[in-house]
């Protein structure tokens, strides 16, 4: 599902290619060499559509949310092979790296709550998608929360590592330890939570807790719980869009090296 911007329903290849930038520039700030290309076929029927996100920069302060159907559709273009690359999005100071091939697309307008044209995909012969996340980029996202978090009681962070670990097919287990240090004494905070991963490749943080080893630590670990606290419950969305009718089948996740996500979708 994409939004669209402007008004009015596409009418030809170049109009939707030009709705669907449009509206990705809403959200994103895309490098130069970004963009949609549509080729092929006699609208609405188009034989290739490429987007390419690679480098775009989440420019809100949160991600926006999933545009929804009013459920009054008109029939759409038809994609006999699209692919999408975005490698990396960048969102603050992480990076999600995401592919998605598919053919035999079938998609509908319609238009969200707020009378916005968006592109709602019914169908899909075959597809697939992957995600990933570096734990290195991870780590550094986790040390500057915590960095932030312990300097306002003087404490210094030194170090962190973060390990994760399978905990179903559809789950993932962090354990973070942090070394910390104010003054001459130094203590170790540990962090630990759960990653679910849905058919919408969204990710649900849960049973997020924190605990210290030694004076420092335990001082740290009582700021770090106030912080994590309200992330507890929070989904974070690892695609850029919703796939609209078509769900996702046969998702496996990899913690091997790093946070990676791959699933496939359409009915072939």
């Amino acid at each position: 599902m994409f939004p669209l911007a402007g008004k009015q329903f596409p009418t030809s290849a170049d109009e939707l290619a030009t709705s669907i930038e449009e509206a990705l520039g809403e959200v994103f700030e895309l490098p130069k060499n970004a963009g949609v290309s549509l080729d092929g076929g006699k609208f609405p029927s188009i034989k290739t559509a490429t987007i390419d996100l690679d480098g775009a920069t989440v420019n809100a302060s949160k991600p926006p949310p999933k545009p929804l159907g009013t459920g009054k559709r008109e029939p759409g273009p038809r994609v006999e092979k699209l692919q999408l690359s975005a490698e990396p999005i960048k969102y603050e100071q992480a990076k999600l790296n995401l592919k998605l091939s598919a053919t035999g697309l079938k998609f509908d307008f319609d238009r969200d709550k707020k009378g916005k044209p968006i592109l709602v995909l019914n169908d899909a012969k075959s597809g697939k998608v992957d995600a990933k996340i570096s734990k290195a980029d991870i780590q550094r996202v986790l040390t500057e929360v915590a960095t932030v978090a312990a300097k306002q009681q003087g404490i210094t962070v030194q170090d962190l590592e973060l390990d994760l670990k399978s905990a179903g097919p559809r789950s993932v287990a962090a354990d973070v330890r942090v070394k910390a240090k104010k003054l001459m004494m130094s203590g170790v905070v540990h962090i630990t939570g759960k990653l679910d991963i849905d058919d919408e490749l969204n990710a649900t943080l849960s049973d997020l807790a924190c605990t210290g080893d030694g004076m420092v630590g335990g001082i740290a670990a009582g700021i770090v719980q106030s912080k994590i606290k309200p992330y507890n419950g929070q989904t974070i969305p690892l695609m850029a869009f919703s796939l609209g009718d078509v769900a996702l089948r046969d998702l496996t996740i990899d913690v091997k090296k790093d946070l990676s996500v791959s699933a496939a979708f359409g009915t072939a």
